[in-house]
């Protein structure tokens, strides 16, 4: 989906929560948001127990992770101690739920890079806050805020996950792999961003990412995505 979103299924919200928490006098249209394939797994109104296959990303990290100091100058970064099949769970995503307005009044060159919860905003009949909410792991944060960006080809990828209730407006972020992963293979996502898009919410930085596909190379030095 990443690899060439205008290919894949934007929805375009009619009032963009993102758009409406800038409070500018003339909003842009929305952007549009790729379709996010969410995964509803069994919670306490259920008859199973714990045991039960469909509970997965509550059950926590089963899998050795290690934070080490990147040597191609990309700071501190994750990896995996063992080899990882495709498809597995590897852990969430885990930080402080802010409003757009509040993450723009912290000190954003300390920030590790937010993520949206717009996974339901395509959706008809589902509620929108005032502002658009995400996910900022600088204050509080788990294993997952030591992931660094690779665009296209990372190994790992997002999904959204309910686990304690119905609720549209909140879910946790979990990331699964996309292929095997080699035991002491560097753990990466694609943060989704547009190096171009002055607006958006996460500073921009140089990539060291390394990959073909760099979208912050200029075109003429690396090859087009398949």
């Amino acid at each position: 989906m990443t690899r060439d979103p205008q290919q894949q299924c934007l929805l375009s919200c009619v009032e963009c929560p993102l758009e409406r928490s800038k409070k500018d006098d003339v909003l842009e249209p929305c952007k549009g948001h790729l379709k996010r394939n969410v995964i509803k797994e069994c919670w306490s109104k259920c008859g199973c127990n714990k045991r039960c296959g469909n509970r997965v990303v509550q059950r926590g990290v089963n899998y050795k992770l290690q934070v080490f100091l990147t040597p191609d100058g990309k700071g501190w970064g994750l990896r995996t101690l063992e080899k990882l099949p495709k498809g597995a769970f590897v852990c969430e995503f885990v930080g402080e739920i802010l409003t757009i307005s509040e993450l723009y009044t912290r000190n954003r060159e300390k920030h590790a890079s937010p993520v949206l919860l717009d996974a339901y905003w395509g959706l008809t009949g589902v509620s929108m806050d005032e502002e658009a909410l995400c996910l900022d792991a600088t204050c509080y944060g788990n294993v997952a805020r030591f992931i660094n960006h690779r665009c296209f080809d990372a190994n790992l990828i997002e999904i959204p996950v309910e686990v304690e209730s119905p609720d549209l407006h909140y879910y946790h972020l979990a990331f699964f792999t996309t292929r095997e992963v080699e035991a002491l293979e560097e753990l990466t996502w694609d943060y989704g961003l547009d190096f171009g898009d002055l607006d958006h919410p996460v500073k921009q930085f140089q990539c060291r990412c390394g990959s073909t596909f760099c979208r912050n190379m200029k075109r003429s030095t690396r090859s087009n995505p398949p």
